[in-house]
């Protein structure tokens, strides 16, 4: 168990060793709940953390992806309605 202090602005500083347990560096979001037994924060993952979490078997070269964009800026302007 940690103390922190809470300062008049209601800022907290979660300590070193804990920020390093769950990744948290730099500037970060985090959700905050009230529960029965107090207050529990939570690191929000933002969309790009979850990058390689997603598992796939498919495999898309540079010239793959440069591909798709020449499509997708070519075609799909004239799908709009």
């Amino acid at each position: 168990m940690h103390t922190v202090t809470i300062t008049s602005q209601g800022q907290v500083t979660i300590p070193k060793e804990i920020r390093e347990e769950y990744g948290i560096k730099g500037s970060h979001k985090a959700t905050i709940e009230r529960t029965k037994e107090g207050i529990l924060v939570k690191p929000k993952k933002d969309f790009w953390s979850l990058a390689g979490s997603l598992k796939s078997d498919i495999v898309a070269t540079d010239e793959d992806l440069r591909k798709a964009r020449e499509r997708m800026v070519t075609e799909w302007p004239r799908k709009l309605p």
